[in-house]
C-alpha cells in the first residue's frame, strides 16, 4: 500500500499506525533517502537541487514499491512522470486529501519536519505547488480519503475499510 498526498496530509503518521495495526513493515521514502544520503532533505535540495532529488526519489520508489508493507511517499513524489507511471500501475494507492488551508496550518504548526518546498516558498507559491500537484494525486490514486475533519484513527479506519 502506498500513501500519497501533499505535505502535512498525515502520510507518515497514518503509515506508522497502519503498520502497527496490520503488522506490516512501514517505509517512509523521505526517511529512507535521508539514511542513504546522510543529510536532511533540505540540505540535499540546497546542494543538488530538486531535479536531482526527484531522480533519487524515483530510484527509491522503484525499489520499495515491490516490497510488502506500507509506503509513505514525499509530497512531491507525483511530480515526475516516471513515478506517476509506477503509481498508476498499483492497486492500493491511497490519496490522503486535505484542503490547502488545513494543510498550510499543519505545515506551519509542525516544528519538527523541515520541508524544503515549504521553507523556500511563500504561502501563495505553496498554494500554487498544491494546485499543480492536485490532478496528479487524483490520477495516481486508487482510493481517496478526505482527511480535513477526521482524526488519525478515523483516517486509519477508513484506509483499512478500503483494503
Amino acid at each position: 500500500m502506498i500513501l500519497i498526498g501533499f505535505m502535512g496530509a498525515g502520510k507518515t503518521t497514518i503509515g506508522r499506525n497502519l503498520s502497527e495495526i496490520l503488522n506490516q513493515p512501514f517505509y517512509d521514502l523521505d526517511k529512507e533517502i535521508m539514511k542513504e544520503i546522510n543529510m536532511p532533505l533540505s540540505k540535499y535540495f540546497e546542494i543538488h537541487g530538486e531535479s536531482q532529488f526527484r531522480q533519487l526519489e524515483h530510484q527509491y520508489l522503484s525499489k520499495y514499491y515491490q516490497l510488502p508493507g506500507i509506503i509513505s511517499t514525499g509530497g512531491g513524489c507525483v511530480e515526475t512522470v516516471e513515478n506517476r507511471i509506477l503509481l498508476e500501475k498499483m492497486n492500493n494507492v491511497i490519496y490522503l486529501k486535505a484542503d490547502f488551508d488545513i494543510l498550510q496550518k499543519r505545515i506551519t504548526d509542525d516544528q519538527v519536519s523541515l520541508r524544503p518546498i515549504a521553507q523556500n516558498n511563500s504561502i501563495e507559491e505553496l498554494r500554487s505547488v498544491y494546485m499543480n500537484r492536485f490532478a496528479f494525486y487524483q490520477s495516481c490514486a486508487t482510493h481517496t480519503i478526505e482527511t480535513d475533519h477526521l482524526t488519525t484513527q478515523e483516517v486509519v479506519d477508513g484506509v483499512i475499510n478500503l483494503i
